[in-house]
């Protein structure tokens, strides 16, 4: 429901839904809930600050190619969520004081729960916080990253780390990979319902098997897994989302994708990167196009949707032109089509990781911003599918936060 109201020389509107409250100020200050009482956005001013669960305080500014993100400090993050909270704590009194008028006639009961749902909002403090983000880490240690449709899924952990870790631009995982027992695993569950209490409802997405490769885990500790999440978190109407790389993917049959979309699976996600072999070489990711092209197949004759990720800018100039043509090749294999996703992300070479330094040892030149672009149009346009197509999205990781 939708409310509007006035305070002094201010106009307000609180919107409340089953899974988050907003409150606007003069359409100038927006703030956003999810119902446990998390601020998880702030928009003031044509500036957008997404807090994730972990904590992490994500600014956006301006849009397309002037936009501007920039992950704040720890001091910088208490500071948006100070604000949160004493904005909910300034709303909350003045709409019990004599100036404050609905617009229209509200029953009681409707300012009383929007009342109580900004009375834990201002409790919600950067003290309050930070306590919440090391419960966060007690729970899930991290998430590495979420395809772009997937940043309000409800996600929980059947693995940790990554079963190869070997990709030279990648920095996302430095732990071991552990496989968790379906023992441990329904623990997790109930730790993750325990601490997500009411803010639960906002990750209604779906749910998103983590982490990096859930879905390499042999098909006899994943089958429990799944059962568990039917019966602890109704997956089978919600639907469960994971990863699979390639080479790993493959080796799964058809059959056995339709035994876990029967418990389920609705997309998979796999990295291809590049259809261009001597480029996976290149970045030292496993398998071969064709194992991810084989992969897609075996998800899609059992009904299951997937999401195909290629990488922009990889490779730069020495491999540009092989990762173009050969990634059409294997898109154009795939059998994608309607309910399908193909995800562009621009390479982001990240300081730490051995991308760069292979590179420069191999005099691989960065494509400029442009070049990209126009990379991407011409994968683009080389994509043809019989009926509908897929949709495209870009999928910037530097927006990622959980």
């Amino acid at each position: 429901m939708v409310l509007r109201a006035t305070h002094a020389s201010s106009s307000f509107i609180i919107s409340l839904k089953p899974h988050s409250l907003a409150v606007s100020r003069d359409d100038t200050l927006v703030v956003s809930w999810d119902l446990g009482g998390r601020v998880y956005s702030v928009y003031e001013h044509d500036v957008t600050w997404r807090r994730g669960l972990s904590g992490a305080v994500l600014e956006k500014q301006g849009g397309g190619t002037d936009r501007v993100l920039e992950r704040l400090t720890p001091s910088e993050a208490d500071t948006v969520v100070d604000r949160a909270a004493a904005f909910a704590r300034d709303t909350a009194e003045a709409i019990v004081g004599p100036a404050w008028r609905w617009s229209a006639p509200y029953e009681s009961v409707v300012a009383q729960l929007i009342l109580s749902h900004l009375r834990l909002a201002s409790r919600f403090d950067a003290a309050s916080a930070r306590i919440d983000a090391d419960r966060f880490a007690a729970v899930y240690g991290s998430v590495g990253m979420l395809p772009p449709d997937q940043y309000l899924s409800l996600v929980v952990h059947a693995t940790s780390g990554c079963s190869f870790n070997t990709c030279t631009f990648c920095d996302l995982h430095h732990e071991g990979y552990l496989v968790a027992s379906p023992d441990q695993f329904r623990e997790h569950v109930a730790a993750v319902r325990e601490y997500l209490g009411a803010s639960i409802t906002l990750r209604s997405r779906g749910i998103f098997l983590g982490a990096a490769n859930a879905l390499a885990v042999p098909m006899a500790t994943l089958v429990p897994v799944f059962e568990i999440l039917v019966e602890e978190l109704d997956a089978i109407p919600r639907g469960v989302s994971a990863f699979v790389d390639g080479f790993t993917g493959a080796k799964k049959t058809t059959a056995e994708y339709r035994s876990l979309s029967h418990l389920g699976l609705r997309r998979v996600y796999i990295g291809l990167e590049s259809g261009h072999d001597p480029l996976l070489t290149f970045v030292q990711k496993p398998g071969r196009a064709a194992d991810a092209v084989e992969t897609v197949q075996r998800v899609k004759a059992a009904g299951v949707q997937v999401g195909i990720i290629v990488m922009t800018g990889l490779g730069g100039d020495r491999y540009a032109s092989g990762h173009v043509a050969d990634t059409v090749d294997a898109i154009n294999q795939m059998g994608l089509g309607e309910g399908d996703l193909v995800y562009f992300s621009d390479l982001v070479e990240i300081a730490g990781t051995s991308y760069p330094q292979f590179a420069a040892r191999d005099q691989v030149q960065s494509l400029s911003r442009d070049v990209r672009r126009e990379q991407r149009a011409a994968i683009r346009a080389g994509l043809h599918f019989d009926g509908a197509s897929p949709q495209f999205a870009t999928y910037d990781i530097r927006e990622f936060v959980y």
